[in-house]
């Protein structure tokens, strides 16, 4: 069962923007093209993903490199973690 924290992560997660996406990649240092936000912000708002299910956030991860590049994925996925602690 997911906590409150959790809960109120991946639904920010599920509705996130691509400008709320660019904003947060230039906070954190993570680079990603007005385009990579779309089709990102697409893919996070179409799964119901738990971000702090490992699997599910490896296999989203996947996805995720496919659109940004496995670099930038990585970058992401760090920032997941820190969220997730």
């Amino acid at each position: 069962m997911m906590n409150i924290y959790q809960q109120i992560v991946n639904k920010k997660l599920h509705n996130i923007t691509a400008d709320e996406l660019m904003k947060y990649s230039g906070e954190y240092n993570i680079s990603l093209t007005p385009d990579q936000a779309k089709k990102v912000s697409a893919l996070l708002n179409s799964k119901k993903v738990n971000v702090f299910n490992t699997s599910e956030r490896i296999q989203l991860m996947k996805e995720v490199a496919k659109i940004t590049g496995h670099e930038t994925a990585k970058k992401v996925n760090q920032l997941f973690l820190e969220f997730t602690k």
